[in-house]
């Protein structure tokens, strides 16, 4: 048997002596021209190549720091934690509440997403719906994507709530108050909806959120939302059948 003639263990200190590598790097590190002999000594490795750049970068995977959204940059060199530009992409589409036009993914990821979207389109690992004349890429679930359709389709406006649908941030106590009074003028059928409503165009955590700010239950809110997604409101009553306080002479025993 003839002996092993490159070792990972060579790969390793050139890692450590880098905190990223490109191929160039490790084919010297291996004394070899042959890009396959270095992916061969790579599965040995826990690394992770670049969905910037073409891949044309390779770090450790321990080396990564990976921020809330499972994304990590050195300089300017982009890595995931789920690994390549399409396993990214699809990741966050199908985890996003509202899903994504492409120039809005670009900005989150920093690279060019457009041929990736629609290679993950193609392969059905992702849909993609008309929306005001843009497509916006969906996850490939039928009623996962009916929620991201109907929180996109929600008019954005100018409301009370409007406040609260800036990521991080507080309302201020005369905004607050603002929102409680405009509360108050509904009866609790259009509270429950109007908060279901914001909860959607708020996303994941919004019911929380909501509760937090205006004191509703947080049950309640959650109800408003699922009866708009089922859209099974019945527009003329209040409570649903049944609902409500018993009749005096109900309660009284004869």
């Amino acid at each position: 048997m003839r002996p092993a003639r490159f070792h990972a263990e060579a790969l390793f200190r050139r890692f450590r002596r880098q905190t990223i590598v490109t191929m160039v790097d490790l084919k010297a590190a291996l004394g070899t021209r042959v890009d396959m002999t270095v992916f061969r000594k790579l599965r040995e490795i826990p690394y992770l190549s670049s969905y910037s750049h073409s891949g044309k970068f390779y770090t450790l995977r321990e080396r990564a720091e990976f921020d809330a959204r499972g994304l990590w940059s050195y300089q300017d060199v982009r890595f995931s934690r789920f690994g390549s530009l399409l396993d990214t992409a699809e990741r966050f589409v199908g985890a996003s509440d509202r899903g994504y036009f492409a120039p809005e993914l670009a900005e989150e990821l920093q690279v060019e997403v457009k041929e990736p979207l629609l290679k993950l389109v193609r392969a059905e690992r992702l849909a993609r719906e008309e929306v005001a004349g843009l497509y916006l890429y969906c996850s490939p679930d039928a009623p996962r994507r009916r929620q991201q359709l109907l929180a996109r389709r929600l008019p954005a406006a100018e409301e009370p709530f409007a406040a609260f649908r800036v990521r991080g941030t507080v309302p201020s106590d005369e905004v607050r108050a603002a929102i409680l009074l405009f509360l108050s003028t509904l009866n609790e059928k259009q509270r429950r909806l109007y908060a279901g409503l914001e909860s959607l165009r708020l996303g994941r955590g919004g019911d929380r959120r909501l509760a937090e700010w205006t004191g509703l239950d947080v049950h309640t809110i959650a109800k408003g939302r699922r009866e708009l997604l089922e859209h099974e409101l019945a527009l003329d009553r209040i409570r649903r059948e049944g609902g409500g306080r018993k009749a005096v002479e109900k309660k009284r025993p004869k």
